[in-house]
């Protein structure tokens, strides 16, 4: 807020400003005067009533005119001077007085010019002014009246310039001092203006007249004291505002770092998705290479089935043969070569199958650690690991259903080895005997009839084990559908991740968007309440409001 120096320094500016304004005024007047001066001595001149020569009339024009132009340049085009008023006073009074000369006997009804500058110093200038304007120019009117009566031209007379000089004095008495209260009125109401101009809203024009400068003194008292109100009402609102912005600042940058930390969060949910759906993509692949080998196990079981079967029914025909006749041994002789040819296939054929039974023994095991590491993803996963944790205990349960499964088949396949083994010793004996004619044909049924039940054994074992394996292979098949649900459920949690992380990384673009506008805010009110802080708007000697 400016001081009471600078405000003083403020208001003498203005004021120089104004003085040089009415001498810049008054010069452009005065040559609307100087016109009606030549017009009218031209006027009298030529009707014939004051012989003024028209020397005279040009010396007037000429002498006036250039004084008038020297006074407006010097008054625009240099720094002001105290002094340039009473020259611009003394020059109208000479120009009046001049004319007030030329038009002879008659002229002193003119003093009432005398009355246009004092009236506008009233104005323009100050009480002091306007009476030295008065003296200057009943000192010019004095001047003219002394000449003349000099000349003894007349019509005039000192008691005449009395009577005028008291006129003149009369009136000015009467209107200056009611011109200049108007201007200090004036002046004062300015002043409280710059005052109020100036951020001090505690002032109040003092004016207690009841007329329309004290009615304007009012309305400026009134309406400085309602833009106190609003500026208080701001200085709260700016602090409040301060208040608001600075803990809308803290709560964004809060809210940003839990944005951060959701972000981080997501990040790592979206990495341990990706290695769940890594891990069952390598599930779904040993489960799909688990099926094809049950699928083959279940083909290999009923080729064993079929060439057991046939087998038997060989070995009953043969049976018959041996019991129809005795003829016939070297028939059978041959006949059991090929039992024995085929017991020898059925033997490789059951270490084939236990070759596939070691095969699906580690498709359960890698199976049953699959279904182990995924329990554990699904652990971390937390909630959103659940339907696949079912499903890997599902898978770890099929995976040790599968493996006491093989074992049961290779516990029945080694058996089968066995009683082929079995077979084969009984044939080589029956060839044997055949050849040596000395075992008798019901000691031959007998051993068929051995082989035929042993026979008829392994089809029904071969007939369940292939019943076993493709139950096997379904489930294998079920588990990969399993897996390839699981991988879909993955996939979806996977794109809600990395969606959740692209829009917390939107919210945390825009929180740091929000707290730089929070904080511009607060900077913003600090400015506000700063600028604000300009007006003092307490009565008496109370601080502003902080």
């Amino acid at each position: 807020m400016p001081d009471a120096a600078d405000l003083t320094q403020q208001l003498a500016d203005e004021e120089r400003a104004k003085q040089r304004q009415y001498v810049l005024a008054n010069t452009g007047t005065r040559w609307g005067f100087v016109g009606i001066g030549v017009l009218l001595l031209a006027t009298v001149r030529l009707v014939g009533i004051v012989p003024v020569s028209w020397l005279f009339i040009a010396a007037f024009t000429i002498v006036f005119g250039a004084v008038n132009h020297g006074m407006r340049r010097v008054a625009r085009d240099r720094p002001f001077q105290v002094w340039f008023p009473y020259l611009n006073i003394a020059i109208g009074a000479a120009m009046i007085s001049t004319v007030v000369y030329a038009l002879g006997p008659t002229g002193h009804l003119l003093y009432v010019a005398y009355l246009i500058a004092p009236l506008q110093a009233a104005l323009y200038l100050g009480q002091s002014e306007a009476w030295q304007a008065l003296l200057l120019n009943l000192t010019g009117f004095a001047l003219v009246t002394a000449v003349r009566l000099s000349q003894a031209s007349p019509g005039w007379a000192w008691s005449v310039f009395a009577q005028e000089t008291l006129v003149l004095g009369f009136v000015c008495v009467a209107l200056v001092p009611m011109l200049t209260r108007l201007v200090d009125r004036l002046r004062a109401a300015r002043e409280t203006l710059a005052q109020v101009e100036a951020g001090d809203l505690r002032v109040k024009v003092q004016d207690d007249e009841v007329d329309e400068l004290g009615f304007l003194g009012v309305s400026v008292n009134r309406t400085t004291d309602a833009i106190a109100g609003i500026v208080r009402q701001v200085q709260q609102e700016s602090q409040d505002l301060a208040a608001m912005a600075e803990q809308l600042a803290a709560s964004a940058q809060e809210l940003q770092a839990a944005s951060q930390e959701i972000s981080a969060t997501a990040q790592q949910l979206s990495d341990g998705t990706a290695r769940q759906r890594q891990l069952i993509g390598h599930g779904r692949e040993d489960s799909e290479a688990a099926a094809g080998v049950a699928a083959q196990l279940h083909t290999r079981a009923q080729e064993a089935e079929r060439q057991v079967s046939g087998v038997a029914q060989q070995a009953q025909r043969h049976g018959v043969e041996i019991a129809r006749a005795s003829e016939l041994l070297v028939t059978l002789v041959h006949h059991l070569d090929q039992v024995s040819g085929a017991a020898g296939r059925l033997e490789e054929g059951s270490r084939e199958i236990g070759k596939l039974v070691d095969a699906i023994t580690r498709i359960a095991s890698q199976t049953d650690l699959l279904a182990l590491n995924a329990a554990i993803e699904a652990a971390r996963a937390g909630q959103h690991g659940f339907g696949f944790r079912v499903v890997a205990d599902e898978v770890r349960k099929l995976a040790e259903q599968s493996a006491r499964t093989a074992d049961e088949v290779r516990a029945r396949v080694r058996q089968t080895q066995d009683q082929i083994g079995e077979v084969i010793a009984a044939m080589g004996e029956g060839r044997r005997t055949a050849e040596g004619v000395g075992v008798a044909s019901t000691a031959v049924r007998q051993a068929l009839d051995a082989i035929f039940g042993d026979l008829n054994t392994t089809v029904r074992f071969a007939g369940a084990f292939a019943g076993e394996t493709e139950g096997q292979a379904r489930r294998i098949r079920d588990v990969v559908q399993r897996m390839e649900e699981v991988a879909g459920i993955a996939e979806t949690a996977a794109l809600g991740a990395e969606q959740a992380s692209a829009a917390t990384e939107q919210q945390i673009a825009s929180l740091a968007q929000l707290t730089t506008t929070s904080q511009q805010l607060s900077v913003a009110a600090a400015k506000l309440a700063q600028t604000i802080q300009r007006f003092n708007v307490n009565g008496g000697s109370s601080p502003a409001p902080q």
